[in-house]
């Protein structure tokens, strides 16, 4: 993610941070990043220990930046400063007053509410500042980030790619990589037809699939930014004995439908779905699991 799309995708956040130092260069940012991170995660009651060892958080390291993801809510965006770190959160998230609470007004200033204000009081406060973000829940995110801490196949959620994100990418044990976007039954593009539309979608992620450099590429740089992060999940990105290969077409998987949509709804939208793709392996591209709980390592590599 370049800095203009990051500032303005983060604005109106707030910055907790240790110095006054301006942020390092973006040049081999990630590695001297996670260098910090891990020498952090050391502390054990350090702020970023709290936040690594959450069970529920799921990280991504990007180019100039660590964020880490709860319930499908972007949460935490870490970066360099100076020698140490800072580490933007929402300022909603950031209140220490209990969440029914009310402020008073009268003639008079009301006292300003409490805050978490710095790294030591959001070490102090995890669990609250964490109870807060996880009040809101987008569903679909939340259901990306559940496969990522159930299946050590998921190697990232909502990724960034050359062109346009993908919302899951998974590795085989043989070394295939696979790409997905997931969609409720209810998602409107699944039935938009031309630009928009998840086939257009799905067309647009298999031509950036076959530029097979590019991918590579990519795929070589992600494994290795995500290699330099000790996380409880650094395992799953560890070089393994396979070469890797990318698997040439990106698939669907479609959720959350009951079982009357199934018999009614679902047919028709798969037939138009697979025409839409027209090739021969339409069917195998497209899954349909109506509880997300049931997909399997087995659902993510089927005929691969």
């Amino acid at each position: 993610m370049s800095m203009e799309n990051r500032d303005r995708n983060m604005q109106g956040l707030e910055e907790l941070h240790s110095g006054c130092c301006p942020e390092a260069g973006s040049d081999g940012e990630w590695r001297e990043l996670c260098r910090r991170c891990n020498e952090l995660r050391l502390a054990k009651e350090s702020w970023w220990a709290r936040i690594v060892s959450d069970p529920e958080a799921v990280p991504c390291v990007e180019e100039s930046a660590v964020t880490m993801r709860l319930r499908g809510n972007a949460f935490a965006e870490v970066e360099l400063r100076g020698p140490g770190l800072q580490c933007r959160i929402a300022p909603e998230h950031l209140l220490l007053a209990h969440p029914g609470a009310r402020t008073v007004l009268g003639d008079e200033a009301a006292p300003q509410p409490k805050l978490v204000r710095n790294l030591a009081d959001l070490a102090c406060s995890y669990d609250h500042v964490r109870r807060r973000v996880c009040r809101h829940e987008d569903r679909r995110a939340a259901i990306l980030d559940r496969l990522f801490l159930r299946h050590s196949c998921v190697l990232a959620v909502d990724a960034a790619l050359p062109s346009g994100r993908v919302d899951l990418v998974a590795l085989s044990a043989h070394g295939t990589a696979v790409f997905f976007l997931l969609r409720r039954y209810q998602a409107g593009d699944l039935r938009l037809h031309g630009p928009g539309g998840i086939v257009w979608r799905m067309h647009e992620l298999n031509r950036l699939l076959a530029n097979e450099q590019a991918m590579d590429c990519w795929l070589r740089d992600f494994l290795e930014r995500a290699c330099a992060l000790e996380t409880p999940h650094s395992r799953r990105y560890r070089p393994s004995a396979n070469p890797v290969v990318i698997h040439p077409r990106v698939r669907l998987l479609i959720v959350d439908f009951d079982h009357a949509q199934r018999l009614e709804g679902l047919p028709s939208l798969r037939a138009n779905l697979e025409d839409g793709l027209d090739h021969g392996a339409a069917r195998g591209d497209i899954h349909c699991i109506g509880d997300a709980g049931n997909i399997l390592y087995s659902t993510f590599f089927s005929g691969i």
